[in-house]
């Protein structure tokens, strides 16, 4: 009886302490390799999320970039609560420390410098793409020995992910899947609708690198090329391969039917989207093993009521449902990527249950607000 009593007694404290804490405001340093990160709006949307719901930011940024980027940075004055290149002194008191990769928290944690300070620190790490699935670590699988044993959760953006994390070696209770998130306000839903003879207008919206797979997107607007003559591409973004994917599209003659627009800010990315049909996106597994996780790009295009299509890679199959929310093709076929578009164009009909599918998936998983809530609710479950 005497027990019984003294376990509810403590039971209650221990409850009124929860109740106390989950009240207070978080103090989350986040750890990024550079700030701002235009092309790294997901991370920008967890910050802005965040102090939304009350909370502190700082940033520790291991350097600076000179662009402007994002609106939200000068609306939230951010660079106001960022710490450049003072790694490991002056780092501030905070309640968890948010590494937005694996590599990031193996700098952290293998720091002896920094043991004091995160011995009164609790540890979240981001898990995005490269830095779980690229060859140097699967070769390598003891790389991360150190980190899994510190840190104390794990946030993988996809099931995916957490198959590979748990696979390296990472305790399964550490890892919980956290999609990267968007703000569906600001994309706003519009049905498609096409009519035989119409322009029919394409989209890609992302870094111009291997994984994007855009070489195969140009195959297919290649061969599309020769039946659909009222076509056109807009790939829009920058990286190291744009003079390669150019030079493609002239060899397929097909260079006045394709637009590299470069680097776009947020509302301009919006504009082009809102005037297009069917967004590409024919993800692959690069050389070096990098891989997706689920782009946002795609969640964006979804969320405005364009026909996504993208391929069976990695994570994207969590967020389309082939036949569903968007169409899915194999990696690295031009062929089967022309195939389906062709499918496509031939049912305009499918394009409005598909386009309400693809705003319906991304407005129950993938919005903001609710990705802010769960997210803030692992790091009050984790403080007590």
């Amino acid at each position: 009886m005497y027990l019984n009593k003294k376990c509810m007694i403590i039971g209650f404290i221990f409850c009124l302490y929860n109740c106390a804490l989950e009240s207070r405001p978080l103090h989350v340093l986040f750890v990024v390799s550079y700030f701002p990160a235009p092309s790294q709006t997901y991370i920008l949307n967890m910050m802005t999320g965040l102090i939304d719901r009350g909370h502190k930011v700082t940033i520790f940024a291991f350097r600076k970039n000179d662009v402007e980027g994002h609106p939200n940075i000068e609306k939230y004055s951010l660079l106001n609560s960022v710490i450049y290149e003072r790694f490991p002194a002056d780092l501030p008191d905070c309640d968890v420390v948010f590494c937005q990769s694996a590599s990031l928290g193996k700098l952290i944690v293998e720091n002896d410098a920094l043991t004091p300070w995160l011995d009164t620190k609790k540890i979240v790490v981001c898990l995005r793409g490269f830095d779980i699935t690229g060859n140097n670590i699967r070769n390598n699988p003891s790389i991360y020995e150190k980190l899994f044993k510190r840190a104390d959760i794990f946030l993988p953006v996809c099931d995916y992910f957490k198959k590979i994390t748990v696979q390296l070696g990472c305790p399964a209770e550490k890892v919980i899947v956290h999609h990267s998130a968007i703000n569906c306000k600001q994309f706003f839903f519009r049905e498609r609708t096409y009519r035989p003879g119409e322009k029919i207008k394409f989209v890609s919206v992302c870094r111009l690198i291997q994984k994007k797979g855009l070489n195969f997107a140009i195959g297919a607007i290649a061969r599309l090329n020769k039946r659909y003559k009222n076509i056109h591409y807009t790939i829009v973004g920058s990286g190291h391969l744009q003079s390669s994917l150019r030079k493609l599209a002239k060899k397929s003659k097909i260079l006045d039917k394709v637009t590299f627009f470069g680097w776009a800010e947020q509302d301009q990315v919006a504009r082009i989207l809102d005037e297009s049909h069917i967004f590409l996106l024919p993800s692959i597994t690069s050389s070096n093993g990098d891989e997706e996780g689920i782009a946002n790009a795609l969640k964006e295009a979804m969320a405005m009521g364009l026909i996504p299509v993208s391929t069976f890679h990695a994570g994207t199959p969590e967020l389309i449902t082939d036949g569903v929310s968007g169409y899915l093709v194999p990696e690295g076929s031009s062929k089967q990527l022309a195939k389906k578009i062709k499918y496509i164009i031939k049912h305009p009909e499918l394009w409005k249950t598909v386009g309400l599918a693809a705003r319906k998936k991304v407005e129950d998983e993938f919005e903001t607000t609710q990705s802010m809530a769960e997210l803030e609710g692992i790091f009050y479950r984790l403080l007590s």
